[in-house]
């Protein structure tokens, strides 16, 4: 080949660049292509999801994967970006699936985007470049994108609703306190274990175990937990503001476990609570 032939193959394979390379060499970028997504697990602290992703080997020979690049925006908001090693080999002409394991803080999505706070779930957008080691021609970066939503879960409210006096007589006292709780999560939840301690206008009665309750999603609704007393064990001025229209003081604490109906749902979370103000009976 003379010295013009020589400078025009170089010209070409300047201005061609590597896909020229690759189809001297008889390889190709393999395919990366996005498969789902998985929780695997959820909290009302956090979420653990795992990214799948199928790559495509056409190649004659096994190709290696390297890394990830990523970074994740939470409604249209940059959130977190990083780097996750994966050592994988894809062997020829065959198929192989990857996955990419992120967790999500609820805390730090309500502090770095100001839309979630108040929302029932996200949006988010995942750009991907996989880091792939072909044989001969060297490493090739490839992209993928996501886009998905998820839900945000938060702890349910608890707050004191009323008393209701179903019996008073000398053989003692009938009465209902109802707890008003809220569930705002878009998954239904499950209140276990719930003891409560109540004090009335300071009198103490007696620690109470609640069973089970559930909520449907979004649901708000009053709890009712009745009490039992003889006279004897309440003091004076409680009976006497029991007979008339008089204001009682409340004080209520309470724990209970908070279980989201998911099955990738983690630990209970330990709900506490502590009401106090001032009652109306008969209002």
């Amino acid at each position: 080949m003379n010295r013009a032939g020589i400078l025009l193959l170089v010209v070409l394979l300047t201005v061609s660049g590597c896909s020229t390379i690759r189809g001297l060499a008889g390889y190709e970028s393999p395919d990366v292509s996005y498969k789902d997504v998985s929780v695997e697990g959820i909290s009302l602290e956090s979420i653990d999801l795992m990214f799948h992703f199928e790559v495509d080997n056409p190649n004659r020979v096994g190709v290696k994967l390297e890394e990830y690049i990523y970074s994740l925006a939470i409604n249209d908001s940059d959130f977190l970006s990083g780097t996750h090693t994966e050592k994988l080999e894809v062997e020829s002409r065959s198929k192989a699936t990857v996955s990419l394991p992120l967790t999500l803080s609820y805390k730090d999505l309500y502090e770095s985007v100001s839309s979630v706070v108040r929302s029932d779930s996200f949006s988010y957008a995942l750009d991907t470049e996989v880091s792939v080691d072909i044989p001969v021609y060297g490493n090739a970066k490839i992209p993928v994108r996501v886009e998905g939503d998820l839900p945000v879960l938060r702890m349910p409210e608890v707050a004191f609703s009323r008393f209701e006096v179903h019996d008073f007589s000398f053989s003692g006292v009938d009465v209902s306190l109802y707890l008003d709780v809220s569930n705002p999560n878009p998954l239904g939840m499950t209140l276990s274990d719930l003891n409560l301690g109540a004090t009335v206008s300071g009198t103490e009665l007696a620690d109470i175990n609640v069973g089970d309750i559930s909520f449907e999603s979004g649901e708000n609704a009053e709890v009712p937990v009745r009490f039992s007393f003889g006279l004897g064990d309440l003091g004076s001025t409680v009976i006497d503001m029991l007979r008339g229209n008089r204001k009682l003081e409340y004080d209520i604490r309470g724990d209970g476990d908070v279980k989201i109906d998911h099955p990738a749902f983690k630990d209970k979370t330990r709900l506490p609570f502590h009401l106090t103000g001032d009652y109306m009976i008969g209002d």
